[in-house]
């Protein structure tokens, strides 16, 4: 029988043909300093030897609850996790990432301390043998407590990158999913919509500096997987904060700077994948459509988006495929002469 009101955290781990990385991130999440945690494993489908290894942690780890389903998208096998984690809080882990064994100790701590609905640590970028590949440093923002208003105008204005789309850096209290029936939606990015609309919800949280999650870049993750299918479902949880805006009726505290938000993000993958998007007519008349819809008066008021005019400004004169082509050209050349220098 699980013991419901002891159960401190619950960590949901979707997993789909994971198999290589599985060990790493599980030997994390195990070997956590925090007792009185559950371990919601969903095996999503996968094709590869994952349900095998997984069924063997379980076998081992009283802990660990493992749910298997045919492939219907982490979306989904998130939202099954929801259904039954008995947690105080929530956090979340990526299959193919790992974290600090004090990660969800730290995190409980501060929440229960401060009384928080919500915290946010920081992150590194790691490759696969766990070499750095970057991180950012966010020392004078370290133990900052935000409000409702102030954390929905750092998610969408981003100036400081405190506060992003994504579910794994955080701890939110599991009422915030249960009273307000918040789910994941089916499609791809679906951690953007979901915590922006949590964060709608949150009545106080705060941002620590320490860097208690690791992200493993590699090539098959979706943000290195830059396809027709990926980018369309990028736009697609971007335009869904509108929706929510809407129906949180917030359009006069958020609307602008969903503006700058929405103009931000759909530039920035239209830069990241300039190659795809040349050879695709439909992506080529969606960008068009977006950024000929969007007017530059709107990025001259407060806080001013200098860069982003320049861009727009750029692809509306027809200049900015070329440079960004031009760009990555030089680079490739350039990463070519390092290699065989």
């Amino acid at each position: 029988m699980r013991r419901m009101n002891l159960i401190k955290v619950s960590i949901i781990i979707p997993v789909y043909n994971n198999e290589k990385f599985l060990d790493k991130c599980l030997s994390s999440v195990i070997n956590q300093t925090l007792k009185d945690i559950e371990i919601i494993i969903i095996n999503d489908g996968s094709t590869d030897g994952s349900l095998l290894k997984l069924k063997e942690y379980e076998s081992q780890n009283s802990n660990i609850i493992l749910l298997n389903q045919k492939n219907a998208g982490q979306a989904s096998a998130i939202n099954r996790a929801l259904e039954i984690a008995c947690g105080e809080y929530i956090g979340f882990v990526d299959a193919d990432d790992f974290v600090d064994h004090h990660m969800f100790e730290t995190l409980y701590q501060e929440v229960k301390c401060n009384n928080l609905d919500l915290i946010i640590c920081n992150w590194t970028k790691v490759d696969t043998n766990g070499k750095v590949l970057s991180y950012n440093d966010h020392d004078k923002y370290d133990n900052k407590i935000l409000g409702r208003d102030e954390v929905i105008q750092e998610f969408l204005l981003n100036d400081k990158e405190l506060v992003e789309g994504f579910s794994w850096n955080k701890l939110i209290k599991r009422t915030l999913f249960m009273d307000y029936n918040i789910r994941y939606p089916n499609i791809r990015y679906e951690d953007i919509p979901t915590i922006f609309k949590v964060l709608t919800k949150v009545n106080k949280c705060k941002y620590i500096n320490k860097k208690l999650y690791y992200y493993v870049q590699h090539g098959a993750s979706i943000t290195n997987t830059k396809n027709v299918n990926n980018i369309i479902g990028f736009i697609a949880a971007v335009e869904l904060l509108y929706d929510i805006i809407v129906e949180e009726k917030l359009e006069s505290e958020c609307m602008e700077a969903y503006y700058i938000y929405r103009s931000k993000c759909l530039i920035a993958e239209y830069i990241l994948t300039i190659d795809v998007v040349n050879h695709s007519s439909v992506l080529r008349t969606t960008f068009d459509t977006i950024f000929q819809s969007i007017k530059m008066n709107q990025l001259l008021k407060p806080p001013i988006q200098i860069k982003l005019i320049i861009q727009l400004f750029l692809y509306k004169i027809r200049l900015l495929p070329q440079l960004m082509l031009t760009y990555q050209k030089c680079k490739s050349l350039y990463n070519k002469y390092l290699l065989h220098s």
